[in-house]
């Protein structure tokens, strides 16, 4: 019965989903808070925690799972960088870019933002990063700047040469890019969260959802749209993208960036199409760009943002030429891609999806083992309707590939809108134990 009491506190406060960490894990984290407090009756230590604001927040830092590194899954970074230079900055050309790191974690996350837009030629007068968390203990680290080899993984780290100092504790980060970021200790679900902050332009939400009950998940998404700019970007993490997001955002589609944009009401003439490719600077060259030229015209000057309270519909559409949205005047037709499935990809896109799902099948019908295939076909069928086809094409992809992220993440969240529990508490600890075996 305590126990219940406690899950239910942790759920209410912070959205946490119980089976995600585990029963052993609340456990192990309540025992280590009940032995600094000095207590040994589980009945009192709860008495204590519903009565201390201070011992509530302890146990939160005890729960939370601060695992990051420096550009986790760069495609979604390198995304950004071709938006930020091919589609922000010509339409805004006096504007400050406003970004949202949410939740910050340790700083890895909202720091490699500021080093890709420096990188990109970005004037660091010309864009502003929030950084928010639930936990003090990871803001003060983030705060230090102060990082050890955990934080980089991967073959291209010529960033860490650039914008870090090797110390005998670790690798302290520049000034230059410490001071681009704002850190604001904060509860994405508190119904004020960054209320009377402008509009962003961008915002990072990777790797929270998977924690979240289905009641916090529909809440975070009611504060994101509240957040994000009529043509801003939501990126989230790979296990993160599938239905739950749908509701209110639009996929881009872009291979492994996993950006959303926001429904708008239209006239039915917007079309998403796939990012161009820049081969000169491939997603893991992220941090290997050269300096935009100072004759470009850009102005430091700001333009009064938006306000992130409720703003009337008329002033939230902004239509204008975009390489992640056509405009809606007439264009040039696109030559579509040769690849099979980037050209059902496209279909789908252009809301062409018998076509897209022809195009699947006849696919498949040659390449009987491609997980990929089956997952983008689920995602198909499930656009048009059909959720019991869907389904078994995304168990097919995790028969081929067992550990596929999107397919489990799929499966989990169409359990979970069927009311299928049981079914989804098993998928969610399979992909808690994937996410576990990658960070290690």
């Amino acid at each position: 019965m305590v126990w219940d009491e406690i899950e239910r506190k942790l759920t209410k406060t912070i959205g946490l989903d119980p089976k995600t960490l585990g029963s052993h894990a609340i456990a192990k984290a309540v025992r280590e808070r009940m032995e600094v407090c000095g207590v040994e009756n589980l009945a009192t230590y709860l008495n204590v925690w519903l009565c201390s604001p201070q011992e509530l927040q302890a146990l939160v830092e005890e729960t939370v799972v601060p695992e990051t590194w420096f550009f986790r899954e760069p495609e979604s970074f390198e995304f950004l960088r071709r938006y930020v230079l091919f589609d922000w900055l010509p339409h805004h050309r006096e504007d400050i870019l406003r970004l949202l790191s949410v939740p910050c974690s340790t700083g890895e996350e909202p720091y490699s933002l500021a080093m890709m837009l420096l990188d990109a030629g970005l004037p660091p007068n010309r864009f502003v990063i929030d950084a928010v968390d639930i936990s003090k203990k990871a803001q003060e680290k983030a705060h230090q700047g102060l990082y050890r080899e955990h934080s980089f993984r991967g073959k291209y780290l010529r960033f860490r040469d650039h914008y870090f100092k090797e110390t005998p504790h670790g690798y302290q980060l520049s000034p230059a890019v410490k001071e681009r970021v704002n850190f604001i200790h904060g509860n994405l679900l508190q119904p004020l969260f960054l209320y009377r902050k402008p509009l962003y332009d961008i915002i990072f939400f990777r790797h929270l959802l998977i924690y979240l009950e289905p009641a916090a998940r529909d809440r975070a998404m009611q504060v994101l749209n509240r957040l994000l700019s009529p043509t801003g970007l939501l990126f989230v993490g790979s296990a993160e993208a599938g239905s739950a997001l749908e509701k209110r955002f639009i996929s881009l589609r872009h291979s492994r960036a996993f950006a959303y944009r926001k429904r708008q009401k239209s006239d039915g003439s917007d079309r998403f199409f796939i990012a161009p490719h820049d081969p000169e600077h491939s997603t893991l060259q992220v941090l290997q760009l050269s300096p935009l030229s100072s004759s470009s015209g850009f102005q430091p000057e700001s333009k009064p943002g938006h306000s992130a309270e409720a703003v009337p519909e008329a002033r939230r559409e902004h239509p204008q030429t975009s390489w992640a949205i056509a405009p809606s005047v007439p264009s040039p037709p696109k030559r579509i891609p040769e690849s099979p499935l980037i050209q059902a990809r496209h279909l789908a896109d252009l809301g062409r999806l018998n076509e897209a799902a022809q195009l699947c099948e006849t696919y498949l019908s040659q390449h009987r083992t491609d997980a990929n295939a089956y997952v983008l076909l689920g995602e198909i069928l499930q656009s048009a309707g059909h959720y019991e086809r869907a389904e078994q094409c995304w168990e097919k992809a995790i028969y081929l590939e067992p550990h596929h992220y999107e397919a489990l993440m799929h499966l989990l969240l169409l359990k979970e809108s069927h009311g299928e529990l049981t079914h989804a508490c098993a998928l969610r600890q399979r992909i808690q134990r994937l996410l576990k075996s990658q960070g290690e």
